[in-house]
């Protein structure tokens, strides 16, 4: 499982119209919102293709301005088991 924080910014004002349809999204979860244009979120997917793919869905959400990854986590993920030395 790879899970990701994001930080978005938002047209100033939009935050809450954004974090409505990224809930929309399967494998999001928006965890805070601040000032009118800040949405903080984590995204979960098995694999680091499927993380990708649910973020580049951000950028066709109507009033997203900046979207910024914060940390990834790779629980048991297929690519980087494949190196792992036993």
């Amino acid at each position: 499982m790879v899970i990701s924080g994001i930080y978005i910014e938002t047209i100033p004002g939009e935050a809450d119209n954004v974090s409505k349809a990224l809930e929309k999204i399967q494998g999001v979860e928006v965890h805070h919102l601040e000032d009118g244009f800040k949405v903080i979120l984590t995204v979960e997917s098995d694999t680091v293709d499927g993380s990708y793919k649910i973020a580049e869905k951000f950028k066709q959400i109507d009033g997203v301005l900046t979207i910024c990854l914060a940390y990834s986590n790779f629980e048991g993920e297929p690519f980087y088991q494949e190196g792992t030395i036993s």
